[in-house]
């Protein structure tokens, strides 16, 4: 049987990112470590509340659109010994805009 997690392609993108509350408020760095249509996988210093919605501020490589997408975590989980955290998220709300320019991301081969 299929995981239905990876029905969805994702493509590996290493960019710093943040995440904020639904107010724009308490800044988090994170690194977004892939990306999907419907998702987005980030490490970051602390473990994230599963449940929890935030919103996640970041731009692909080369450009300078600045991508503002609101997400829920789904699970947050510790990676190593330096005290990161693997974080998955599923998008809740996205612009047709940001939608289109993941889908371009995700379906184009690496330069």
């Amino acid at each position: 049987m299929t995981d239905p997690r990876r029905e969805h392609v994702r493509r590996l993108l290493q960019v710093d990112a943040y995440i904020t509350d639904s107010h724009g408020q308490h800044p988090l760095t994170v690194q977004i470590i892939d990306i999907a249509r419907m998702g987005v996988a980030f490490v970051s210093d602390r473990p994230m509340p599963t449940g929890a919605q935030f919103v996640l501020h970041f731009s692909f490589p080369g450009s300078a659109i600045r991508n503002e997408i609101t997400l829920t975590v789904v699970h947050s989980a510790p990676i190593g010994t330096h005290g990161r955290y693997r974080n998955g998220a599923r998008f809740l709300t996205i612009s047709e805009d940001c939608a289109e320019r993941i889908f371009e991301y995700v379906t184009t081969a690496p330069a």
